[in-house]
């Protein structure tokens, strides 16, 4: 008799009832992974198929995800989105998941550090003489932030777009090149932001992207690079406040 070809069934989803459903959400993704459902190398479902598969919010998907990042079973890509790369965990799962961000804060202030120094460059090198074009860009992002909440995802692409377009202002191909390669950094920045929870407002963080652009527009070089230093300076400081009410 032929040996049937068909792939054993993977294994069920448990129900998930009772505590905090994002880790209930992750205890199911690390088991996936664990049994071989997904293996390394192998890339995940979307947030939304997860989302639909846990009868779970995209939120939730994306606090469970992030764990799984942290633990280092995920990789999240640019343009490939996350991908199995270890069916062990470098840490133990149930360590507290405060103490899993803060030992990644640390690369959160480094990855200002370096955006004041970059951007705020780009920034006063586009108000010197904006183009056109990159102007016009940058103010099509903006209409489109003003319309999404913070938490969307629309909302990160756009805001990604509009320092991608502020690059693209100075007309300098190597500082273009330089925001791609720390566009996976942004990502990463986004999926911490995320979940960290801040009282930052949406109208003073849209208000800075505004003065970004309205100085570049201007052509008032220093206060393209204050604006954008004074805005990644707030949101650094929020992060850490955030950070610092998970340990209460």
């Amino acid at each position: 008799m032929a040996r049937s070809s068909r792939k054993s069934a993977p294994p069920p989803i448990a129900p998930l009832r009772g505590g905090r459903k994002s880790d209930m959400v992750f205890a199911q993704i690390h088991e996936f992974i664990r049994l071989g459902r997904f293996r390394p190398g192998s890339r995940l479902p979307p947030e939304r198929e997860f989302a639909a598969l846990f009868n779970a919010s995209r939120p939730t998907v994306r606090e469970a995800l992030y764990r799984a990042e942290l633990l280092g079973l995920i990789e999240v890509r640019h343009g490939a989105g996350s991908v199995v790369v270890s069916s062990s965990p470098r840490a133990p799962v149930d360590r507290p998941l405060h103490e899993l961000i803060r030992s990644e804060l640390h690369r959160v202030n480094e990855f200002f550090d370096i955006r004041r120094a970059v951007e705020g460059w780009c920034a006063a090198q586009a108000a010197k003489n904006p183009d056109r074009a990159s102007l016009a860009a940058m103010r099509r992002h903006l209409a489109e932030m003003k319309r999404r909440n913070v938490t969307d995802e629309e909302w990160e692409q756009s805001d990604i777009a509009f320092h991608t377009s502020l690059a693209a202002c100075t007309g300098n191909p190597l500082v273009m090149r330089i925001i791609e390669v720390l566009r996976d950094g942004f990502s990463a920045f986004y999926r911490f932001k995320r979940f960290v929870p801040n009282r930052e407002e949406q109208k003073i963080i849209w208000r800075h992207h505004f003065e970004i652009y309205d100085a570049v527009r201007r052509k008032r070089p220093e206060a393209a690079r204050k604006a954008i230093v004074d805005h990644m300076d707030f949101i650094e400081r929020k992060l850490d406040e955030g950070v610092g009410d998970i340990r209460k």
